[in-house]
């Protein structure tokens, strides 16, 4: 496998990898969801872990195979996982509700099936798809991955940029959100102080909270790009250090809601 068949590899299972995510989420919630970090119809994590598969796998035997590539899709899928949050202080997936898992990062369940599929493609698949590969010209190998990787290295970068400018924007406009909550269920209380005997029971409805965040993003005059809403819309929640304010998903709901609401007056 040459460089550039490597990249070609790594492209076309990126593609596959984000016609199965975008299928099986779309399917789970019942609308379109276009899936993956990038904003283009790949899901790198993917294609990364094909590659590995294909390397793992060749020569080997299918129980020896599906051994290597559920550990090593484990390490890959915890290390991206890690990474992610590091930068953005958010997951692009979650295995907290999944048995025997991993800081959410990572289950036995998920892993399973990555080692199974690591035996489909190493043993069934890649080789029809490594045919058509051997009747491509050398210069057409040399532009399609030269072409592929600018076009994705443009969408890394423009993702990248729009989503550490939003997770900007979220931080710092957290502590003014959370005190117009703490502001409004203190003008709560007051107003019912006389008439319930607990108070501590009391608490803000959800709805009243979205209202509280959007009179104040409509206040700070705080909006989403169209780039930060295809890239934010893909975050399944914010975790760890830095995102544990449990308003903050809350924040960002709000923000593509108005960003939507926007986009359709």
């Amino acid at each position: 496998m040459t460089i550039n068949q490597a990249v070609l590899y790594f492209f076309i299972y990126s593609f596959f990898g984000w016609i199965y995510e975008t299928a099986l989420v779309s399917i789970r919630e019942k609308q379109w969801s276009n899936r993956g970090f990038l904003m283009g119809p790949v899901c790198p994590i993917y294609g990364a872990g094909a590659l590995v598969f294909i390397l793992l796998g060749t020569g080997r035997s299918i129980w020896l195979t599906f051994l290597l590539c559920m550990v090593s899709s484990a390490v890959l899928e915890y290390g991206t996982a890690y990474t992610l949050e590091k930068l953005f202080h958010a997951s692009w997936w979650d295995y907290s509700n999944m048995p025997l898992n991993l800081n959410g990062y990572i289950c036995l369940p998920a892993s399973t099936f990555f080692g199974v599929a690591g035996v489909a493609v190493s043993h069934f698949l890649h080789p029809y798809v490594a045919v058509p590969m051997q009747y491509l010209p050398d210069v057409a190998e040399n532009l399609a991955a030269l072409l592929l990787v600018g076009v994705v290295s443009a969408d890394l970068t423009l993702t990248v940029s729009s989503l550490s400018d939003f997770v900007s924007k979220v931080k710092s406009f957290e502590n003014r959100a959370n005190q117009a909550i703490a502001e409004k269920y203190d003008e709560l209380e007051s107003s019912v102080s006389g008439k319930l005997a607990n108070v501590k029971a009391l608490s803000l409805s959800s709805a009243m909270k979205d209202s509280v965040i959007e009179h104040e993003l409509q206040k700070a005059n705080m909006k989403l790009s169209g780039l930060q809403v295809n890239a934010v819309k893909k975050i399944r929640r914010f975790r760890n250090e830095g995102a544990h304010s449990v308003n903050r998903t809350r924040i960002k709901d709000v923000m593509l809601r108005l960003a939507e609401s926007a986009r359709k007056h």
